[in-house]
């Protein structure tokens, strides 16, 4: 009896690991999602749709030339970008999103585009493998595929990524810190990307 029991208890708690890791980094799949200037309905929302903060004066636009990228930020976060050249070819593009005071933020975005890396398959693949698997899913921005998971790294540094191939380039968005609000958030902004 004892040999059935033990199996069963480790089954038991691998499942309760598994289900406790969804609800604290799975993200909310229902919620409102900011398309076109429009609220989204995915998946079933238990709040009604929000009023305010989808492309009105709530929300700026922003522009990422570098990769011919539009999109729009809600008005309290900041917008940055960094460009790192070697004598005028762009290497490293990238920008950030934030929200909260510098020393203490409660919210990052931060997008990096490299122009003078072709990238593959292979390269989303390698990018899984730090992700936590559980969290993985295919997605889809502004007609570009890619996935998105929860990047786990030691320390204070574990956050989502989400990671697109444009032109044979990589694309990689992290939200940190990863809370469930925060990658609500960045799915709302990711949801207003528009490419040329």
């Amino acid at each position: 009896m004892n040999k059935l029991i033990t199996p069963l208890l480790v089954i038991a708690f691998g499942l309760s690991l598994i289900f406790v890791a969804r609800l604290l980094f799975g993200g909310n799949e229902d919620t409102w999602i900011c398309s076109n200037g429009e609220w989204v309905k995915h998946g079933n929302p238990k709040s009604s749709m929000p009023q305010t903060g989808c492309g009105d004066e709530d929300w700026q636009k922003q522009t990422f030339d570098e990769v011919g990228l539009s999109f729009q930020i809600p008005a309290d976060t900041t917008f940055r970008r960094e460009i790192a050249n070697d004598t005028g070819t762009i290497r490293v593009a990238s920008f950030y999103v934030e929200k909260g005071p510098s020393d203490n933020l409660t919210y990052q975005l931060y997008a990096v585009y490299q122009p003078q890396e072709n990238a593959t398959e292979k390269d989303i693949e390698k990018v899984k493998t730090g992700m936590d698997p559980n969290t993985v899913r295919e997605i889809s921005i502004d007609g570009y595929k890619g996935i998105e998971g929860l990047t786990v790294i030691s320390g204070p540094k574990t956050h989502y990524s989400t990671v697109i191939i444009k032109n044979d380039k990589l694309f990689t968005v992290s939200t940190w810190p990863p809370l469930p609000e925060n990658k609500t958030l960045t799915d709302q902004i990711l949801a207003t990307f528009k490419f040329k």
